[in-house]
């Protein structure tokens, strides 16, 4: 089972409802078909993001609609790849997979997996 944390940024989001934190791990489970399961939701405490937690056995299939629903679907008035990474966890901590060209650490204070 593969675990992904999607981070938002509410700075960079038009309407930062709270309640995104709902809605969008809904949307993704529907649009799925179900091969994407909520799997709850923090707070990063060293800057103002929501940390969603979502699960899959698909990790292919689960990236091309995370990455379809952020790229083309407007969430709460929301276009989310402008205030969105995603990353899958690993054992060394999370590897960046949205945006592509993105080296950086997930979380600030941490470091990019190698």
């Amino acid at each position: 089972m593969a675990r992904f944390v999607i981070r938002l940024d509410p700075r960079r989001l038009d309407n930062p409802d709270l309640d995104i934190r709902y809605v969008l791990p809904d949307l993704l489970a529907e649009r799925s078909g179900g091969i994407i399961t909520d799997d709850g939701y923090d707070y990063a405490a060293e800057e103002p993001s929501l940390l969603l937690f979502l699960q899959s056995e698909d990790v292919e299939r689960a990236l091309a609609c995370i990455v379809d629903v952020i790229e083309r679907t407007r969430v709460l008035e929301n276009d989310l790849h402008r205030a969105v990474r995603v990353a899958i966890e690993t054992g060394r901590g999370h590897e960046v997979i949205y945006p592509p060209d993105d080296p950086g650490p997930f979380l600030p204070g941490s470091q990019p997996d190698a």
